[in-house]
């Protein structure tokens, strides 16, 4: 499909409002590309999404591991009292520590820093659909003017004192 010459700048405004569109409502229409490109991103560059995981699920074995022992330690004073001890908030959690703190906040500031190069670069396609319509109305101008000079020469006689 070819775009004629005088329909470039119509692209290119239309284009950049798109761009703009699409970073102001980042969160709703472009997220999920957004953070597919933040965590591939993440994942050849620094951080390893299986290495998080790796450490979160270590930490919540620590962590499970001292609640077992808590719990253990209120059996041994549950011996020695009447009361009843509350196993269910002695099972195992799942705290992401490292994910929530480290992972999820290089992603997040990722995609503000996709949606600011968006935005610049919608603020780019805008200048060039200016100047492009720009260069697009001079050459058109040059022609009408060339296209008025030849009128008025032909009209009359092609005299150069006649025109001021």
């Amino acid at each position: 499909m070819k775009i004629p010459k005088k329909d470039y700048h119509n692209v290119l405004y239309i284009l950049s409002l798109a761009v703009v569109v699409c970073v102001i409502m980042g969160g709703s229409l472009t997220k999920p590309v957004l953070r597919y490109l933040a965590e591939s991103n993440l994942e050849r560059t620094v951080v390893k999404k299986t290495a998080i995981d790796s450490l979160d699920n270590r930490i919540d074995e620590l962590l499970y591991t001292v609640t077992k022992i808590q719990l253990q330690l209120d059996k041994i004073k549950n011996l020695f009292s009447s009361g009843e001890i509350d196993e269910s908030k002695y099972r195992k959690e799942k705290h992401e520590v490292f994910a929530k703190n480290i992972y999820e906040p290089l992603t997040e500031m990722l995609i503000i820093f996709y949606r600011i190069i968006l935005f610049f670069a919608a603020v780019l396609i805008f200048m060039s659909a200016i100047i492009s319509q720009l260069i697009y109305n001079s050459r058109l101008l040059n022609a009408r003017i060339r296209k008025l000079e030849e009128i008025c020469h032909s009209r009359e006689g092609g005299n150069p004192e006649n025109f001021p």
